[in-house]
């Protein structure tokens, strides 16, 4: 059985692969650049799934077993990283959004860090 801490580890080292994928991608659409993208992207993709299947692997351990009796804190870090999942499809395809996603992307993760530490039930 994996460890909390453990569970943590890999969380943090998917958000480090996600931003980072999604800064690369980010600057390469700025300049119009083809060369890199992919990696970018396939990084993106592989940060999400970390991210999502240590974030479940965490619930588990803290004692959330069924999505039913999930917090209000759980589902809304859910939904930011579902937002990030899915931003690049207005990189690709409005980079006239770039500099507002720039500044939005470090804030959705500081958003789902504090939920995360501060487990705010509302």
């Amino acid at each position: 059985m994996v460890s909390y801490e453990a569970y943590t580890v890999i969380h943090i080292l998917g958000i480090m692969l996600l931003l980072l994928s999604l800064g690369a991608y980010l600057i390469l659409s700025m300049n119009k650049s083809v060369k890199g993208k992919k990696l970018a992207a396939i990084t993106h993709g592989i940060a999400i799934l970390i991210i999502l299947v240590a974030g479940f692997g965490l619930l588990a351990r803290i004692g959330y077993m069924s999505v039913n009796n999930w917090p209000l804190w759980a589902w809304l870090k859910l939904a930011i990283w579902l937002i990030l999942a899915l931003i690049i499809i207005p990189i690709k395809r409005m980079p006239n959004l770039i500099p507002v996603l720039w500044f939005l992307i470090p804030i959705l993760g500081a958003l789902a860090a504090y939920l995360a530490i501060y487990k705010i039930d509302f």
